[in-house]
């Protein structure tokens, strides 16, 4: 029940906002949308599309790339650019499309981006011919503006305008951002014309204690422990899942919070710090720790700009974009007009604990 691994089988994937993020994928590719998976860090974006992958993947060749590695940085070479899962099959292709697939893998070392560039498009132009229908997944997708010099976005419209079979999936833990590159403004190209998107959220309360109340049916616990824990972790999936495995491994429930808190703690600082290494500006520290300090209710905009504007002198209209880039990156969200929030009580220990240096030093 607590695997702290993305889940594969449908039967353990707890959720039923999960299992219908399954099934509207599953739809999506069908009817050849592309589509886009939205949520938090941690909620079980990843989980969605492996069930997916392991319910259909008789019915569909799929590419599947993590560009995880990607966060936090400015610029990422092509060559980098596997594919992490593939079910496509040598014996499936002809000679020159094995050969594109062997670049494709990096079995055989592109000597340019233009190279691989072709030789990816030449793969799926194979594939589509046969009528075979293909899915190209990149989670953390946000990330592909960064791979250099491939014009991702690009291949993705040239796959969007000429391969009907041809289906990609983009995830993105910073929904935001990865919104910008599916809503461009009116003066940059749209990569598709129609793109389905799925939102996987945080459980509400009463599945995370249900959930916790599943996996520990076998030990003790009490209500007020499980609903402190669902509480505390703020209804993240990933958070519950460690928590879990440790109660059920022995740890006592305040034992078990305590290291879990510590754990995601440990995450989130990471996470901070990868986006500041983007955006490399002091401003983005003060706001979050503005916030972080600030009421749960939330700070208003007012109260942040000052903050921002007058340690780090920089003008009104800058300190409101850092605001949405905040917004955009999943580190703050915006509940009502004028107010904003830290979305999750680890992040906000995160935020309080990091240190000028652990940020600018990086």
């Amino acid at each position: 029940m607590f695997s702290t691994r993305p889940i594969r089988n449908e039967k353990d994937l707890f959720g039923k906002g999960h299992r219908e993020a399954v099934r509207k994928l599953n739809k999506a590719v069908e009817e050849g949308d592309f589509a886009a998976i939205l949520g938090p860090r941690r909620v079980g974006k990843t989980s969605v599309i492996n069930v997916f992958l392991n319910k259909y993947s008789s019915k569909y060749k799929y590419l599947y790339y993590d560009l995880a590695f990607g966060m936090g940085r400015e610029a990422i070479s092509y060559t980098e650019l596997v594919p992490v899962m593939s079910n496509i099959s040598e014996e499936d292709l002809d000679y020159s499309a094995t050969l594109s697939l062997g670049i494709v893998r990096m079995d055989i070392r592109p000597k340019k981006a233009v190279e691989f560039q072709n030789a990816f498009l030449n793969l799926l132009r194979f594939l589509n011919k046969r009528g075979e229908k293909v899915v190209i997944i990149f989670e953390e997708a946000q990330v592909l503006p960064r791979f250099a010099p491939l014009n991702m976005l690009g291949m993705l419209q040239t796959i969007s305008d000429g391969f009907k079979n041809v289906t990609v999936v983009l995830s993105g833990s910073m929904p935001g951002l990865l919104e910008r590159i599916l809503n461009p403004g009116e003066d940059k190209p749209f990569f598709a014309r129609y793109v389905e998107k799925i939102h996987v959220s945080r459980w509400k309360l009463e599945e995370s204690v249900e959930y916790l109340k599943r996996g520990l049916a076998k030990i003790g616990y009490t209500e007020d422990e499980l609903v402190e824990a669902a509480t505390e972790l703020s209804n993240v999936p990933g958070f519950l899942a460690y928590y879990g495995r440790l109660r059920v491994n022995g740890e006592p429930h305040d034992k078990a919070l305590l290291a879990t808190i510590e754990y995601a703690v440990k995450l989130w600082k990471l996470d901070v710090r990868n986006f500041i290494r983007i955006y490399k500006s002091p401003a983005y520290v003060v706001a979050l720790k503005k916030v972080a300090k600030g009421p749960s209710f939330g700070v208003t905009t007012e109260e942040i700009l000052a903050e921002v504007t007058s340690l780090t002198g920089i003008s009104e209209r800058r300190a409101k974009s850092v605001l949405r880039n905040l917004v955009d990156g999943g580190l703050l969200i915006k509940p009502k007009r004028g107010i904003y929030q830290i979305p999750e009580k680890p992040l906000r220990k995160a935020i309080l604990e990091l240190q000028d240096r652990d940020v600018y030093n990086i």
